[in-house]
């Protein structure tokens, strides 16, 4: 039989004392905490606000989660429901909609009304439900709201992904006459109905006025090489009476739409589309017209081909290559050029990586494994792959396994996938995975919905 040390005096002392400090101490931690809490939320409502900003100023989810802190927070700071679209300080800039894929198009009934969305910066996942998408299509995601068009009527709306706020917009279907009146040799199909897929291919930037808080919408109608802007002030759509170049490419950032035209000449110029100005006092801005856009600034042209704009960190880079087979890229800031200093191309954009395609996207590399920072993922098939350029070394390697030009991607997608198909709005809204050669009968069977 195992020995058994018998208990001492001591030890029973030991064992009648310790339950005592136990609570005690527990006491104690629970007082201190109290006290902590009390602290933090008797703080003055200056300084809480204060707080409240720069986190507001980093990411709209983190803000929430900073007002659900105390009851003073809350009461402390201001509120995003019922302002979300409105005040443009709670637009969720940082986040976009994740392509699902497997043909699991937003509003998909397998997908019970929610949405995914990633956190460009962090790499971060949310899912939020939107029972718009029920009966809506989406169109785009300017500064990460989501603009939707609605089945029935064709009217456009601004959702808040995050707090369900709403702008209503004029529908899309005013827009004909204009274009029939401006286009006569336009080919017109069989009913109206037909030929509102010209409306569908967008690029849109939004902006919203100070004082009215009157949301006002352009959109760079990519099939028709025209813009559009309306307001919620507004009955309809205005068609511009002048057409553009490289429309597909246009950025919105800030309200306007940015893009790089070259005509051969030895300067490439940077070109600026702002939104029309409201009328004094408030009101609609309908009544101005959209002038066409103005070059802001150039550069030479031999610096680059195919250049295009994306934006990183809160400011705008022209990416391009020296030739055909990307063997070489360049980047340059656009502020640099603007300041009138030479375009000097970049080393070095951090723990960023720039996905080049149809529209280009930069996402931090901290929360994706996978991706390396200081690079460039070019989308467009080269060898048909994937293929990623380090910046530092100019260096280009496969980003990824896998055909993307004759077959989709295999299952199970990566996130190199899902992100390289949001630059192409055509996968983006519809439930595919970027592939250079998607089924045309696919194509044939949703086009009434998708305008494809």
């Amino acid at each position: 039989m195992a020995n058994r040390r018998r208990p001492r005096a001591a030890d029973s002392a030991r064992c009648q004392i310790l339950p005592c400090e136990h609570k005690a101490n527990k006491r104690r931690r629970a007082a201190a905490d109290a006290g902590t809490s009390t602290a933090w939320s008797s703080m003055h409502a200056d300084l809480v606000g204060c707080i409240a900003e720069r986190v507001l100023a980093g990411d709209l989810l983190d803000y929430v989660r900073f007002r659900a802190a105390c009851p003073h927070w809350r009461s402390c700071t201001v509120d995003p429901r019922g302002r979300g679209v409105a005040d443009p300080r709670f637009h969720p800039r940082r986040w976009m909609m994740l392509p699902e894929g497997h043909g699991l198009h937003p509003g998909h009934r397998s997908l019970g009304g929610r949405v995914r969305f990633f956190n460009r910066d962090t790499g971060a996942f949310v899912g939020a439900r939107i029972p718009e998408l029920k009966d809506h299509c989406i169109l785009d995601s300017p500064d990460g709201l989501l603009l939707l068009q609605r089945d029935a009527d064709t009217a456009v709306r601004l959702v808040h992904p995050f707090t369900g706020d709403i702008a209503d917009l004029p529908p899309l279907k005013s827009l004909l006459p204009q274009l029939y009146q401006l286009t006569p040799e336009q080919p017109r199909l069989d009913g109206d109905h037909n030929n509102l897929p010209y409306f569908r291919r967008v690029a849109a930037a939004i902006s919203v006025a100070g004082r009215t808080g009157t949301v006002t919408v352009i959109l760079a109608l990519e099939h028709l090489c025209r813009f559009a802007h309306a307001s919620t002030a507004d009955g309809s759509w205005t068609l511009t009476s002048w057409s553009a170049n490289r429309v597909s490419r246009a950025l919105p950032f800030h309200g306007s739409l940015y893009m790089v035209y070259c005509d051969g000449s030895e300067e490439a110029s940077i070109l600026r589309l702002d939104p029309p100005l409201l009328e004094e006092g408030g009101g609609s801005p309908s009544s101005s017209s959209l002038l066409p856009p103005q070059a802001i600034t150039t550069f030479p042209a031999k610096l680059m081909i195919l250049p295009q704009l994306v934006e990183c960190d809160s400011e705008i880079l022209v990416v391009g290559s020296t030739d055909i087979s990307c063997s070489h890229l360049v980047v340059i800031r656009l502020a640099e050029l603007l300041l009138g200093r030479p375009a000097e191309p970049l080393k070095s954009i951090g723990d960023h990586c720039l996905f080049f395609g149809m529209r280009s996207l930069a996402v931090s590399s901290k929360g994706l494994p996978s991706i390396a920072g200081n690079s460039i993922i070019l989308c467009d098939s080269i060898k048909d792959r994937l293929m990623q350029y380090n910046l530092s070394d100019d260096t280009l390697l496969p980003a990824c396994d896998g055909d993307i030009t004759r077959t989709p991607p295999p299952n199970s997608h990566s996130i190199v996938h899902h992100l390289v198909t949001c630059c192409y709005r055509y996968f983006w809204n519809k439930g595919l995975i970027y592939c250079a050669r998607t089924d045309p009968t696919w194509r044939t069977k949703h086009k009434q919905r998708f305008g494809v």
